[in-house]
C-alpha cells in the first residue's frame, strides 16, 4: 500500500478528559528524523548537553557505556573470554580503571538524544562502537574488510521488501552512509512484512526504518527522499559522493528502468531481491564493471522506450512486470495468485519470512560486491520449495508447473 494517510481526522478531537491529558503532553509537530550527537571530547561539550537537556527534557538516561567498553575489553581478549566469571570481573575492573584514567565516566564517549522516544543514550565514541558492534563478523570479516564495508555506500529504493534489506546492511556493519526511498505511510496490512510495531502505522516507511538504522548505530548518515522521479534520481544516486551501489525493490516500472539508466551512467551496480511466496529470486546487473549492459538482463528489450511511454493501467503494467520475472521462476501458489488480483485479492501477497530472507540475500550481494568478490551479472534462484520439500522434486510437480506457467504466458499476452 504505497500512498499517504488514508485518514486526516486526528482521533484526539473526541478523547475525554483523561485521555486528552496524556495527548496534551506529547511532543506535537514533526520528529527529527536524525539523533543529536554530542562527542564529549568537543571543546564545548558539557555545556552542549546541559543545553540539549534543558530544550528537549529527556524522559529516560540510559548509561551502559561501561558494559559496552567492559564487553569491547572482554572480546578482544581471547583468553581472558574463556577464564571464570570472577577472573574476567576482577581484570575487566583493573583494565576500566586504567581507561577512565580518573577521568568522571560521564565525560567520555559520546551521548546521543533519540528525540522520537526521547532516550538520552551513553554509547562509546564512534571508532570503539564500531569495532564492539561488528567484532563477532571476526573472522568471517577481517577489520580491513569491516572498514571497506562501513564505507559502502547504498540507496534503497523502497521501505517495504526494501526495508530487510536496509536493515541487514546495517545490523551487518555495512552502509554507514545510506539513502532510504520511500515516503510511503505504513498501513495495517504492511506489518506482515516490515518489522516494526503496530505504533508505527501511519507513519512514514523511512522515517520508521531510519530510526531504527540511528539506533543500531547512531553514527549513520541517513538521507531521506519521499520518491524517486527523473528530476532527483541523478541526487539519489550520485550528487557529491556518489553510492557504491543501488538496493531496486519498487513496483514502479518508469522508475526501476530510470534507476538503471542512471546507475549505469554513473557504472553503479543495481541488485533487486524479488519475493516469490517462499523462493527469493536475485537480480544482479553489475554496471559498474560492464558499464554497457542491457537492463535487466535483456528480458525486455524495449525498456529504455517505456520510459517514454510508461505504463498507464495495471494490465500495462503487468506485462512488463512478468517479463522481468519470468512465470517459471515462480511456484505454483503464486501462478495462481497473479490471475487472482483485481478481483479476488488486492495485489501479489508477500510473505515476512521470505521479506527477511531477502534481507539476507542482498546484504550478501552488497558485501560481495564491495570486497570484489566474485558475483556476477545474471538472475539466481533462491527456492526453500525446491530444496527442502520432496513433492515438489517430482516429475508430477514439475509438469504442473511448466503447464501452468504456459497458462500464465497466454493470459497476460491475451491482456
Amino acid at each position: 500500500m504505497g500512498h499517504a494517510k488514508l485518514v486526516d481526522k486526528d482521533p484526539a478531537e473526541h478523547y475525554p478528559g483523561f485521555l486528552s491529558k496524556i495527548s496534551e503532553r506529547q511532543q506535537k509537530g514533526s520528529i527529527a528524523q536524525a539523533p543529536e550527537v554530542i562527542d564529549m571530547k568537543r571543546p564545548n561539550s558539557q555545556s552542549e548537553l546541559e543545553n540539549l537537556i534543558t530544550e528537549f527534557r529527556p524522559v529516560k538516561i540510559i548509561d551502559n557505556y561501561d558494559e559496552q567498553y567492559a564487553e569491547l575489553l572482554l572480546s578482544k581478549h581471547a583468553h581472558l573470554y574463556r577464564a571464570n566469571f570472577e577472573i574476567q570481573k576482577s581484570s575487566i575492573a583493573d583494565m576500566l580503571e586504567s581507561h577512565y584514567d580518573k577521568k568522571q565516566p560521564w565525560k567520555l564517549g559520546t551521548w546521543v538524544y533519540f528525540p522520537w522516544n526521547g532516550q538520552l543514550v551513553h554509547v562509546l565514541e564512534q571508532k570503539e562502537f564500531e569495532e564492539l558492534r561488528t567484532i563477532r563478523n571476526r573472522d568471517l570479516i577481517s577489520a580491513e574488510e569491516q572498514k571497506k564495508l562501513y564505507n559502502f555506500s547504498a540507496a534503497c529504493f523502497g521501505m517495504s521488501v526494501g526495508s530487510a534489506g536496509a536493515l541487514a546492511l546495517v545490523v551487518s556493519g555495512t552502509s554507514r552512509s545510506i539513502r532510504l526511498v520511500d515516503g510511503a505511510v505504513i498501513s495495517g496490512s504492511n506489518l506482515n512484512r516490515i518489522l516494526t510495531g503496530v505504533s508505527s502505522v501511519g507513519e512514514r516507511k523511512f522515517d520508521v526504518i531510519g530510526r531504527q538504522i540511528y539506533e543500531m548505530n547512531p553514527y549513520s548518515d541517513v538521507q531521506y527522499f519521499e520518491k524517486a522521479n527523473n528530476t532527483n534520481i541523478g541526487e539519489i544516486l550520485g550528487g557529491k559522493n556518489p553510492v557504491n551501489i543501488a538496493i531496486d525493490e519498487i513496483d514502479d516500472i518508469e522508475m526501476k528502468i530510470r534507476i538503471r539508466l542512471e546507475a549505469r551512467r554513473l557504472k553503479i551496480p543495481v541488485v533487486m531481491a524479488t519475493e516469490l511466496a517462499d523462493t527469493v529470486m536475485l537480480d544482479v546487473e553489475r554496471f559498474d564493471i560492464e558499464p554497457h549492459r542491457s537492463l535487466f538482463h535483456n528480458l525486455i528489450p524495449e525498456a529504455e522506450e517505456i520510459v517514454k511511454n510508461p505504463p498507464k493501467n495495471h494490465r500495462e503494467w503487468t506485462k512488463h512486470a512478468v517479463k522481468i520475472i519470468e512465470p517459471k521462476n515462480m511456484p505454483l501458489k503464486m501462478q495462481h495468485s497473479l490471475l487472482k488480483i483485481g478481483t479476488n485479492i488486492v495485489t501479489h501477497p508477500q510473505l515476512g519470512s521470505t521479506v527477511m530472507v531477502t534481507g539476507g540475500v542482498l546484504a550478501f550481494a552488497a558485501k560481495n560486491i564491495a570486497l570484489g568478490g566474485s558475483l556476477e551479472s545474471g538472475r539466481y534462484v533462491v527456492s526453500l520449495e525446491k530444496e527442502l520439500l520432496s513433492d515438489h522434486k517430482t516429475r508430477r510437480y514439475k509438469r504442473h508447473h511448466k503447464r501452468h506457467t504456459k497458462i500464465i504466458h497466454k493470459s497476460v499476452n491475451s491482456m
